[in-house]
Order: structure tokens, then C-alpha cells, then sequence
């Protein structure tokens, strides 16, 4: 059987003393560093949730401003569009009415030059048939 004597005692005495002093040593100060990380290791990640709300809110607010921007940007480019489509009208209605009077400018005057061609055929028209007539003629007294 096991024989208990003083040693044991001893050993027991000396195992607690070095229980004790580990426990101020080593354990202590061992779990207050991990209870201290574990504090930081929280604070980060409480942080990280912050921060990433924060990132969120920004491209929420950057997503918002670049879909005004681009709105703006058709706006501004619908107007450009519309004041050259405008602009191309009035052009082309300016080029028509020119265009109109060009013509009806053209047509006067064939009409005036036709008029001036119709007098003079009438006063030669009245020589050409005369001319006519006696060829008429003296072609029936010559035969």
C-alpha cells in the first residue's frame, strides 16, 4: 500500500505554493491579456460594423449622386438635342422659303421672256403669213 509519511505533505505544500504562484505569475496575467484581446478583438470588429455602414451609406449616397449626374447629364443632352433639332428646322424652313422664291422668281421670268418671245412671233407672224400668202399665190399665177 502507499505509505504516507511527512514528504507528502511536503510535496503537497510545495505543489500549492507553485499552484499559487503560477496562478500570480502566469495564469493571471495570461487570461487578463486574453480578456484584454478579446476586448480589442470586440472594439474591431464593432468598429468594422461601423465602418462598413459607414462604406455602405457612401456608395448608397455615391450610387444616388452618379444616378443624378447621369440624369442631368441626359437632361442636358435631350436639350442640346432638341434646340439643334430646332435649329435644323429653321435652317431647312429658311432654305424652303428661299428655295420657294428662288423659283417663283424663275417662273416670272420664263413667264416675262415668254411673253417678250409671244410679242415678237406676233409682229413677225403677221410678215411670215403675208410672206406665205404671196409665195401662195404666185405659185397659182405661175401655173
Amino acid at each position: 500500500m502507499i505509505d504516507l509519511d511527512f514528504t507528502f505533505f511536503i510535496q503537497l505544500g510545495l505543489f500549492i505554493i507553485l499552484a499559487i504562484s503560477l496562478k500570480f505569475i502566469l495564469f493571471d496575467p495570461y487570461l487578463k491579456n486574453l480578456k484584454r484581446r478579446d476586448e480589442v478583438i470586440v472594439g474591431y470588429r464593432k468598429e468594422a460594423e461601423e465602418l462598413k455602414v459607414k462604406v455602405d451609406e457612401l456608395s448608397r449616397k455615391f450610387d444616388e449622386s452618379v444616378k443624378l449626374a447621369r440624369e442631368d447629364a441626359r437632361k442636358e443632352y435631350e436639350g442640346i438635342k432638341n434646340e439643334a433639332n430646332a435649329e435644323r428646322e429653321k435652317i431647312l424652313s429658311d432654305a424652303r422659303q428661299r428655295m420657294g422664291e428662288i423659283i417663283e422668281k424663275g417662273r416670272e421670268d420664263l413667264k416675262r421672256e415668254k411673253d417678250v418671245i409671244l410679242a415678237d412671233a406676233s409682229k413677225h407672224i403677221d410678215e411670215i403669213s403675208n410672206q406665205i400668202t404671196e409665195r401662195i399665190l404666185k405659185g397659182t399665177k405661175g401655173n
